[in-house]
């Protein structure tokens, strides 16, 4: 089955870069190889340009083929870019100190993210809630936008026709199920224009509340807390919204200045 991912542009943007850059996204964490057939797929791209487009990120050195199993792999160019645009993020560095204190303080997950069409992307998550499993996840994870406080929070903050087309967007990626989830967007929306956060358990037993982070200058960015818990999800809210929305105000002053 072919991907519904399409890529976003307009009349100005290169088509052959954007093409590439779809290549580069269809890798995630657990694929670590894939063939062209694989990524014509995943793209929905023909092959032919899929095979064109292989030989040039080789040669550009952020592919390299692997002969044992007939597809590409990421070169370690894409983790040098990953450090630098970590390293160099003005508004997580500015949040780190202030998320690190909070987490050890409430023995929460607390986590900094920022969307990627359909999926929200960490730049880092501190772990300190008590489930081990949790603590896998690692800056420069993604989760479905769709389906998460995070991804909710930030649809919240979008207005008028960029709402609308990342909301096709993300039917056809959900569509089976669709009618629930809109339903939970619409609701985690609500609540964030009248609460200042959104929460959502969209796995067994975690419950994660988010808030977003808009800038005057800056991207738009999202802040959450979680945690592994028996609590109802209203019980969870009314310990951890205050604290989220007092570690939001930390942050939004700190870049500010």
């Amino acid at each position: 089955m072919k991907s519904s991912r399409t890529v976003p542009s307009s009349a100005a943007d290169n088509r052959s870069l954007l093409r590439g850059l779809e290549i580069l996204r269809a890798f995630r964490p657990g694929i670590d190889v894939l063939t062209n057939g694989e990524l014509a797929e995943r793209t929905n791209l023909p092959r032919s340009t899929v095979s064109r487009l292989t030989g040039t990120l080789v040669r550009a050195g952020f592919l390299q083929y692997d002969a044992r199993h007939g597809g590409y792999r990421l070169h370690a160019t894409v983790l040098g870019l990953a450090h630098a645009m970590r390293s160099g993020s003005y508004i997580l560095n500015q949040a780190l100190d202030a998320m690190q204190n909070t987490a050890r303080q409430l023995r929460v997950n607390v986590g900094l993210a920022i969307p990627d069409q359909e999926d929200m992307i960490y730049l880092d998550t501190i772990r300190y809630g008590p489930n081990a499993s949790l603590r896998k996840v690692v800056s420069g994870q993604r989760v479905p936008m769709a389906l998460t406080s995070l991804g909710r929070a930030y649809i919240s903050t979008l207005r008028g026709p960029e709402r609308r087309v990342l909301m096709q967007r993300l039917r056809m990626r959900h569509e089976r199920d669709w009618e629930e989830i809109r339903k939970e967007i619409e609701r985690c929306i609500i609540e964030v224009h009248e609460t200042g956060t959104c929460i959502a358990s969209w796995q067994p037993k975690v419950v994660a509340i988010s808030t977003p982070l808009v800038f005057s200058n800056d991207p738009t960015h999202v802040l959450n807390m979680s945690l592994f818990t028996e609590r109802t999800i209203d019980e969870v809210k009314a310990e951890l919204a205050p604290e989220l929305l007092r570690l939001r105000d930390i942050i939004m002053a700190a870049v500010e200045q």
